[in-house]
């Protein structure tokens, strides 16, 4: 699953530190894996797993008043994950915290993803409109 949302407010480092924590928690408890990235108070979220989880995990975000205006940009099934490593992979311009390299992904995504065409190419067009992203 892949969707965007815009926060209500900017969100500063600590309520950053906190989304994360519950996130990776709820993530291992499901077997969910992913990828955040927050700019300017905008998420682009990649959620993989099971369907019912990942379905429940979207059910829990559209509910969180730190959201709104979210917008599904893809519900399907993967042959492969292509975050499987990562309970929640992030990057935030911000506060410039990271598990993974924003340029490596909008370099060759691919590389980070498994392989997985369609998520390659969403990770890619997202990021080109996060042009501020360095």
């Amino acid at each position: 699953m892949i969707y965007f949302s815009t926060a209500v407010a900017r969100l500063n480092e600590a309520q950053i530190s906190d989304l994360l924590k519950q996130s990776k928690a709820n993530n291992a408890r499901d077997g969910l894996t992913g990828l955040l990235v927050y700019h300017d108070r905008l998420f682009f979220q990649i959620i993989e797993g099971d369907r019912d989880k990942v379905e429940a995990c979207y059910n829990r975000i559209q509910k969180d008043q730190r959201h709104r205006k979210l917008f599904l940009m893809w519900e399907g099934d993967s042959e492969k994950r292509a975050f499987d490593d990562w309970k929640m992979a992030y990057e935030c311009e911000a506060t410039h915290a990271s598990s993974l390299s924003i340029q490596k992904l909008k370099k060759n995504p691919s590389d980070v993803t498994g392989g997985d065409p369609y998520i390659a190419c969403a990770i890619q067009n997202v990021l080109s409109d996060f042009r501020e992203l360095r």
